[in-house]
């Protein structure tokens, strides 16, 4: 960096004692700042140099020079952004401090030849302020140092540095470039009248004309030239459209600037329009058209347009504009100005014809006068000494040869006269001693002398067609207009021989050096340069050669680029794959068909390796396709894309067709994820891809990116996903699904096309029967059904389920209004089909929550599926869709089925009263009903409900028979007692013990002990306890209770017959004689046991026993009952468990020592927090 700066540090020690403390303390931060430019990373050293700029070119300007040096040794940088940075800064400074030019200059130029594009780009940006500010200066130096100049050499380096980059194949730096060539132009020219004013214009007449670094002039003629550089590149017809369009506006702001130009772009924007370049696409097209409109219409706007109006509202009526559109454009004139105009508009004709007339008198002028030539006897004698000399040596060539020599003497030996000729005879000589050559060359030399004089012979080709001419010199014409005087004449020629001879050599000598001259001005021009070019004829393959045959040709061209082709292995040793790779490249996308096919095959035989090399001829194709490129190409009657999309799709196909799987996935991947445009046979291709079992998960992936990555085909590749997700084959659907999923919520890709689709398919389960339109084979389907089927169904059904939790408040009303219109047979398949998308949704659903509060009249049954898969598996209900769904109950569906999904939400006293409506249900409900509340099932296992099993079969005897049939209530009672695992014997003797406190005693009280008894053997003693309760309770009030007693009595005999005998003496007599057979056991043991004291057997209770008599008499109120308080109260251990009666148990023997039999004691009811414990007796 030294070398660029040149110079030393600027401050010392004793500067820094007299700056002022805002400038001290400013350079101690840059200071700081620049000492971490060395161990900064890139994006750092872009901060430092921005709080740099701010500082050294805001704040303290003074200090732009000392820092200086640090800021531009950045311009090395590794990092673009910083060498960008740089660009930056330099331009920065120019603006502020354009004295320190030619310190920054340098560095410019080198920037300008960047690697980086980005970087080149900036520069560029930058040069325009640069330049601007650095013409400004250097024109006002008075006296132009070494560095003045210096800088203005570098200027103008960069100037054409800039100007070669309007061919740079970086459509970026065309385009800047172009800005930079607008900027120059303006700079380089003089304003006028008409011209735009802005502030700190510059042009040429701010130059001052005693400027010795600065000629105005030659600005002048190299802003011209350039202007005529940039129409030139304007009307290329390989121009991009980006060109194109900053071309457009920059020759429009020139015009604007200084309209000395108009009629020179005017004429061009009119060739543009009728000539728009070949190689645009439609929207490029529609968009050079748009452009061109508008910048039209701002030079319309324009007074210095005013005498090419009538061109301009051509040209834009023929781009679409009106007439009132045209007419409020024109700028407003008075009559004065307009007539002044007018009257300049003639003036200038006037000028433009007078000019064209003393051209064409000028042009009259200079054409030389006819002059008089005569033949040129020098040149006539060196074709002979040329021509003698090919000949002789033809001829010396060809007589060394034996044969040849034969073959002549033998040919003309019969020719030959009988006597010699006398010219012969005259003119020979003998032939001294003379070796063979000698001979040889002394032959050849004579023949090849009269071959000359003949013309004949391969040295006749030195002969021109007509004779050399010269023309005559001025002393021979001056001498033959002259009279002659005969005397003087003989006098002079006879005195001055020596003279005359010396003239004449001159004039020759002269007229040979200036030969050329002289034929440029002459008649003969062209046919003295004819001779010239006989006399020294080149070499021309096209004359010595015959054109090759079609196929020959053919045959060599593809040998030759088969060699090139095979080179792959010594080009990569030699370090030149990238050479071969474009030169590959470029044949293959500009020569013919079969060269084409040639090169693909070649690709396809490893595709796998050599597709770098088929993506750089797919990229070639389409800079072809879309004027990027230069090159030429064989041109065809095909589309302009055919040649792209017939590489593209043999690279798919082929890649199909002959890599293995792991590679055509791959490779496939790469090719629809990198090539530039696909068409749309392509993406049929994928889709026939994506049918294949293999490739089909792989394919459909594919198909998501592609739409994710590719934007402007997105609706396409959405399409193709919609296409699967209802079609047939299961498998498909499901992977389609997934995909629209993603694409649908966490991409949000056009989620309106998609929702028209899958609500378009859901709307189908409206009709009757199946539309046509969901047959078809893109679907699988291509016979149509003449009713619907299940799967058929869910296919409609299947995409707005799967939608339907991410845009519930869409979907959910949708499926609805279908549920409401569509068949029962459909309902039944949609209500089937919700369990997923109702479990994703949630139970926190708002949209769901609010269905369930309003119910619509004809979703009852809806509602309740929607409840069931809220539910489902849930350990504790939501509160909110309890309260929901209980308020729904109550009031507007008083359907009970609504209640069952929440039953573990409601409390105790809510499921005994809704108890007797649940049992009433189909008994495969009310078996569901029952699962629930008992928890069977894993689905009802983790459920927590207010009702016990206890509860639950007491609350079932408890309820009215006038309610519910007592039908259905025994077989709600069958239900819970055949789960054995609930309905363990605890359990039953808890219900039992309830039961039996209850007043009336339940009608199935007797039928449940009975089944109890059934299922649990070991609970006899706890009912033979409940047997002598039931005796206190006067059991044979109740028919049915007393009917049951007695089976429970005789189900439990000889352990019963204690009991037996506490009952009255009338109903003692009403049991045996509904139960003859337990007279005689119960005889046997009252007279086993009549003589033990307080035994109670009288001999009426053994008349009633033994049949004798059957008059009853009731002594007391009581009816023969032992009043309670006389019996003895015994406390039982509690650690007893099982047996609680007192009630000793019987056995085949009668009893030694009969216990008196104290009467029963009433059980309490069990304790709901253990069961298992052993019950304490009590007293009511």
């Amino acid at each position: 960096m030294d070398s660029i700066i040149g110079r030393s540090q600027f401050v010392s020690e004793t500067a820094n004692l007299f700056t002022d403390e805002k400038t001290a303390t400013a350079r101690a931060k840059v200071v700081e700042w620049c000492n971490e430019f060395a161990t900064a990373n890139a994006t750092l050293k872009c901060e430092l140099l921005v709080k740099v700029q701010e500082i050294v070119l805001g704040s303290c300007t003074e200090l732009a020079e000392e820092f200086l040096e640090p800021v531009l040794s950045l311009a090395h940088d590794q990092n673009q952004e910083v060498r960008k940075q740089v660009a930056s800064f330099v331009e920065q400074i120019c603006k502020v401090k354009v004295e320190l030019l030619p310190y920054v200059i340098n560095v410019i130029s080198m920037l300008l030849r960047d690697s980086s594009a980005q970087v080149i780009k900036r520069v560029i940006q930058a040069c325009g302020s640069i330049y601007k500010n650095g013409l400004q200066y250097l024109s006002s130096l008075t006296d132009a140092t070494d560095s003045a100049e210096q800088a203005w050499s570098v200027l103008s380096l960069i100037k054409a540095q800039i100007l070669d980059m309007i061919d740079n194949e970086n459509d970026g730096i065309r385009t800047n470039a172009i800005k930079f060539l607008e900027c120059i132009i303006i700079l380089q020219s003089y304003a006028e009248e008409d011209s735009m004013k802005r502030e700190g214009d510059f042009s040429l007449a701010d130059i001052p004309e005693n400027c010795k670094l600065i000629r105005r002039q030659k600005l002048q003629d190299e802003g011209t030239n350039i202007f005529d550089i940039m129409l030139q590149f304007h009307g290329t017809t390989h121009i991009s459209s980006v060109n194109l369009i900053a071309c457009t506006s920059s020759l429009c702001t020139v015009c604007k600037m200084r309209p000395v130009f108009m009629a020179r772009v005017v004429e061009a924007f009119r060739q543009l329009n009728n000539n728009l370049p070949p190689t645009l696409t439609d929207s490029q097209v529609s968009s050079v058209r748009k452009s061109l409109r508008m910048q039209l219409q701002t030079l319309l706007k324009l007074r210095g347009s005013f005498e090419f109006a009538g061109t301009i509202r051509n040209i834009l009526m023929d781009l679409g504009a009106s007439a009132n559109e045209i007419q409020k454009l024109l700028p407003k004139m008075d009559k004065q100005e307009m007539a002044r105009r007018q009257k300049r508009i003639l003036e200038n004709a006037a000028q433009s014809l007078a000019k064209k007339a003393r051209l064409v008198e000028q042009q009259q002028a200079e054409q030389p006068q006819p002059r008089e030539m005569e033949l040129d006897e020098d040149e006539m004698e060196r074709q002979r000494q040329k021509s003698s000399r090919v000949n002789e040596k033809f001829l010396t060539e060809h007589l060394r040869i034996t044969d040849t020599v034969v073959s002549l003497v033998v040919e003309f030996l019969p020719t030959l006269p009988d006597e010699a000729p006398e010219k012969f005879l005259a003119e020979y000589t003998p032939i001294k001693q003379l070796s063979l050559p000698q001979q040889v060359s002394n032959i050849a030399r004579q023949f090849g002398q009269q071959l000359t004089e003949l013309r004949l012979g391969p040295g006749s080709a030195a002969f021109s067609k007509e004779p050399p001419m010269r023309p005559k010199s001025h002393t021979q014409i001056e001498a033959s207009n002259t009279p002659t005087e005969p005397a003087p004449v003989a006098m002079e020629v006879d005195n001055t021989p020596e003279k005359l001879s010396e003239q004449e050599l001159q004039r020759k000598e002269e007229a040979t050096k200036k030969l050329r001259e002289t034929m440029e001005r002459s008649k003969g021009e062209q046919t003295v340069i004819e001779r010239m070019k006989e006399r020294a004829k080149t070499l021309k393959l096209q004359e010595i050669t015959k054109p090759l045959a079609r196929n020959v040709k053919e045959k060599f061209l593809l040998e030759a680029i088969m060699r090139i082709l095979n080179s792959e292995r010594q080009c990569i040793m030699g370090g030149v794959a990238a050479k071969r790779r474009k030169l590959v490249t470029v044949i293959a996308a500009t020569f013919p068909d079969n060269v084409r096919y040639g090169i693909m095959e070649f690709i396809l035989e490893d595709v796998k390796q050599r597709i770098d090399l088929a993506f750089s001829w797919l990229f070639e194709e389409y800079s072809l396709l879309q004027g990027f490129t230069r090159h030429t190409y064989v041109k065809t009657e095909n589309r302009p894309d055919h040649a792209y999309n017939e590489l593209l799709n043999k690279l798919i196909s082929g890649i199909g067709q002959r890599s293995d799987y792991k590679d055509k996935i791959i490779l496939l991947r790469r090719v629809y994820l990198e090539a530039p445009i696909l068409p749309e046979e392509a993406i049929v291709q994928l889709v026939q891809l994506c049918l294949v079992d293999e490739f089909m998960p792989h394919g459909l992936e594919l198909v998501k990116d592609l739409a994710v990555l590719r934007p402007p085909r997105k609706t396409r590749f959405v399409r193709v996903l919609l296409n699967y997700a209802v079609h047939e084959r299961a498998d498909l659907r499901e992977r389609a699904l997934a995909h629209l999923i993603t694409i649908y919520h966490v991409h949000k890709i056009v989620p309106a096309r998609i929702d028209e689709f899958s609500i378009e398919w859901l709307e189908f389960l409206n009709a009757e029967t199946p539309p046509k339109n969901i047959f078809s084979s893109d679907y699988g389907r291509p016979t149509p059904e003449a009713a619907w089927k299940e799967d058929t169904a869910k296919v409609c059904l299947l995409l707005a389920l799967t939608l339907l939790p991410y845009k519930p408040e869409l979907y959910l009303e949708k499926i609805c209004e279908v549920f409401l219109e569509t068949s029962a047979e459909l309902k039944r398949t949609i209500l089937r089909s919700l369990d997923v998308p109702i479990k994703k949704l949630g139970v926190e659903c708002p949209v769901l929550l609010k269905l369930v509060e309003n119910c619509p009249k004809g979703l009852e049954t809806l509602v309740i599926r929607i409840i069931y898969i809220l539910t489902e598996r849930v350990p504790t209900l939501h509160p909110d869709l309890v309260r929901r769904v209980r308020e729904l109950y109550q009031n507007k569906v008083k359907d009970v089925r609504v209640l069952i999904p929440i039953l573990s939400g409601l409390s105790r006293s809510e499921l005994i009263a809704v108890l007797p409506k649940l049992i009433k249900l189909n008994q495969a409900v009310v078996k569901e009903v029952f699962n629930r509340l008992l928890g069977i099932g894993a689905e009802f296992a983790h459920q927590q409900m207010a009702l016990s099993p206890t509860d639950l079969l007491v609350a079932l005897h408890t309820i009215d028979t006038n309610v519910c049939d007592l039908k259905a209530i025994v077989k709600a009672t069958s239900l819970c007692l055949a789960e054995r695992e609930v309905y363990t014997q605890e359990i039953l003797m808890a219900v039992l013990q309830q039961l039996v406190e209850i007043m009336p005693i339940p009608t199935l009280m007797m039928r449940t002990t009975i089944q109890s008894l059934t299922l649990c053997p070991r609970l006899s003693n706890f009912v033979l306890n409940l047997l002598q309760r039931l005796i206190m309770k006067q059991v044979w009030r109740q028919k049915v209770i007393w009917e049951g007693f007695l089976k429970t009595v005789q189900r439990l005999k000889p352990q019963s017959l204690p009991v037996m005998l506490q009952l009255p003496p009338p109903q003692l007599a009403d049991a045996l004689q509904q139960c003859p057979d337990l007279r005689p056991q119960l005889l046997e043991y009252a007279e086993s046991i009549q003589d033990e004291p307080m035994s109670g057997i009288t001999q009426q209770v053994l008349d009633i026993i033994s049949g004798k008599s059957v008059d009853v008499f009731v002594t007391d109120e009581s009816g023969g009952y032992i009043n309670p308080d006389n019996i003895k109260k015994e406390l039982l251990d509690p650690s007893d468990i099982g047996v609680i009666s007192t009630v000793p148990v019987l056995t085949s023997l009668p009893v030694l020592n009969p216990m008196l039999i104290p009467a029963p004691q009433p059980v309490p009811a069990p304790v709901q927090s253990d069961l298992n414990q052993p019950l304490p007796p009590g007293e009511d």
